[in-house]
């Protein structure tokens, strides 16, 4: 039996100060990565509350990939204010951090009530103001957490907070985007529900990521590329992901790179890879609606693994992961470890294809 739900309620075409004068709130805790601060958008939702007379509490010790350590924090803090609603304001690190609280008080008590969760994404490319997944680190562990507790009860799209991207995050998270779309779409949790939301997702980024990352100022392009994220995270929460995200976590959690930019280095060999499996056909399928050459399977995959490559090489993304620097002593001796966390996280149970620790490590093996 498959489910799908559409579980956040998701606010656009509004402003922070539009939608938080309206609400009903009494007492906020507002987790937000310290750039929401230093560009004021934490000061525009906390002056709603103060000028009504209603409490609030600021909770900035984000760190890029969350740990226990600074969850636990949170924890503390928010337990001592206990507070009506949680406001999540910042890129993917800061949703990731209060989801993260949210799931260790229910980890304490399973009876635990929690707060309103609301989700304001300020970078087009995790979803995660849509889903109900959290990535947690643990020393160089990174790993995935799935749980219905973790979908945002509101989510606000405001293109404001994501007009000043620059453009090297813009093409990470853009990239992040796709991959989310094209991984939701060949799950072996796919259905026709998440197909429309994933195609749909994957046409707004070829539309719009590369007139974004040249044209920073293009608003439209900007909320184009934000409703794809949302729509990107609506499908993936539903289907869940494959090995390109897999990989990309244990790989993150190694080399310490950008999530999205090594899920884009790693999306033509995982396709590739996956085009040998049942739901591997549906590439074709996505390639002609993408208006590229697919009259056979064949040809309709490799023409949309060229599709991504040119996109990769005008967002200036690298092709190998030796262009960070990484010695190639030190990539390929990570192999083992980086195979075996990737097959043990829990997006590797609906990939199209089956996997092994060594068929993980050859894909990884390849990109140096």
């Amino acid at each position: 039996m498959k489910e799908f739900n559409i579980l956040s309620n998701v606010i656009f075409d509004t402003s922070l100060k539009e939608y938080f004068s309206q609400s009903s709130y009494q007492k906020a805790m507002i987790v937000a990565d310290p750039m929401m601060v230093k560009l004021g958008f934490v000061e525009t939702i906390s002056q709603q509350f103060h000028q009504a007379g209603k409490r609030f509490s600021l909770f900035a010790e984000i760190t890029p990939d969350p740990t226990i350590e600074t969850i636990s924090q949170g924890v503390w803090q928010m337990n001592q204010f206990q507070p009506d609603c949680l406001i999540a304001i910042g890129g993917g690190s800061a949703i990731d951090t209060a989801k993260g609280m949210v799931l260790a008080n229910y980890k304490l008590s399973p009876t635990y009530q929690k707060p309103t969760l609301i989700a304001i994404p300020s970078t087009s490319g995790t979803g995660s103001e849509v889903t109900s997944f959290t990535v947690i680190t643990n020393g160089q562990d990174k790993k995935p957490y799935v749980d219905q507790c973790l979908v945002p009860d509101v989510a606000i799209l405001d293109v404001e907070l994501v007009k000043t991207v620059p453009p090297k995050i813009t093409a990470d998270t853009g990239m992040d985007v796709l991959t989310h779309a094209l991984e939701a779409y060949v799950s072996t949790n796919a259905s026709v529900f998440t197909d429309a939301l994933a195609e749909k997702a994957v046409q707004l980024v070829f539309e719009n990521l590369l007139l974004v990352f040249r044209q920073p100022e293009d608003l439209i392009a900007r909320q184009k590329m934000h409703e794809a994220s949302a729509l990107a995270g609506m499908a993936f929460t539903n289907s869940s992901l494959g090995i390109n995200h897999s990989l990309a976590h244990a790989i993150g959690g190694i080399h310490h790179l950008s999530h999205g930019r090594i899920n884009a280095i790693l999306l033509p060999k995982v396709i590739t890879y996956n085009a040998q499996s049942a739901n591997g056909a549906k590439y074709q399928q996505l390639a002609k609606h993408l208006g590229l050459p697919a009259e056979t399977a064949a040809e309709g995959t490799a023409n949309l693994v060229l599709a991504i490559e040119l996109l990769n090489e005008a967002l200036e993304i690298e092709s190998s992961f030796s262009c960070f620097g990484i010695s190639e002593a030190t990539y390929q001796n990570a192999a083992s470890q980086i195979a075996e966390f990737a097959l043990k996280d829990d997006c590797t149970k609906t990939n199209p294809r089956s996997v092994t620790a060594a068929s993980l490590a050859a894909i990884y093996q390849s990109l140096y």
